[in-house]
């Protein structure tokens, strides 16, 4: 169920990746590394047939996400940290990142944005940062580099469609770290990668229904929360 809820989140707001550790941490008994190593493995599905999908909806170009993508390289050096280090501190971390990039993009959207954002070099940094931070937790890199771009001023759908290929290589480079450390549970990620899949497709279909101001308050709202719960837990945990 947390599978399926997932996709239609990451299909609908791009965002949504980051409730999967836990899930698995509660309901599977997975300790913390390696639930996030199976979980960021599982994004790799999901981002094939978003790229596809909103490569149909013309929501992907090529000279934005090709350096967004090579940003998301950054994502095997994050894994690699990972295993030799605490977890705790990087959920606290990510989680205020999460929050703040969601009460970013609540904020009314001035008008074109930041030039320099929206360059090949913006795209470039915006992908390295999130991806280091997603190999490193197992949150999803789209996350924080969509509110990023969004608050930049790049259009929801558009930042979501540029997400999918470069999740493409943050999921597949940060799933190669987390092999070579022994951080992937290869039993549970079929049916993961399954349910997850069959969300999305219907997070895609409302997507394309929902209004851009709607949008970009769905994904700023869901970022706030996620942000806070994550917050909460880690504090407490």
């Amino acid at each position: 169920m947390t599978g399926l809820l997932v996709g239609l989140l990451v299909g609908l707001t791009g965002v949504g990746g980051i409730l999967i550790p836990p899930a698995l941490i509660l309901l599977s008994g997975l300790e913390p590394h390696e639930a996030m190593g199976t979980a960021l493995a599982s994004f790799f599905p999901i981002a094939l047939v978003g790229t596809y999908m909103y490569r149909r909806l013309g929501h992907v170009d090529w000279s934005q996400a090709v350096p967004y993508m090579m940003g998301g390289l950054a994502a095997l050096p994050g894994a690699m940290i990972n295993a030799h280090i605490n977890a705790s501190p990087l959920v606290i971390l990510l989680a205020s990142i999460i929050l703040f990039a969601g009460v970013c993009v609540l904020r009314p959207p001035k008008a074109g944005g930041s030039v320099f954002w929206q360059s090949r070099t913006g795209f470039f940094i915006i992908g390295a940062a999130t991806a280091f931070l997603a190999g490193m937790t197992g949150a999803g890199g789209p996350v924080l580099s969509i509110p990023w771009m969004i608050a930049a001023g790049v259009s929801p759908m558009t930042a979501v469609g540029l997400a999918m290929p470069y999740q493409v290589v943050t999921a597949l480079f940060g799933t190669v770290g987390n092999i070579q450390a022994g951080h992937v549970d290869f039993e549970l990620l079929p049916a993961l990668c399954l349910l997850e899949t069959a969300g999305f497709g219907l997070g895609v279909a409302l997507a394309r229904r929902t209004p851009t101001a709607t949008l970009r308050t769905l994904i700023g709202g869901v970022c706030c929360l996620l942000g806070l719960v994550l917050l909460v837990r880690g504090i407490s945990g």
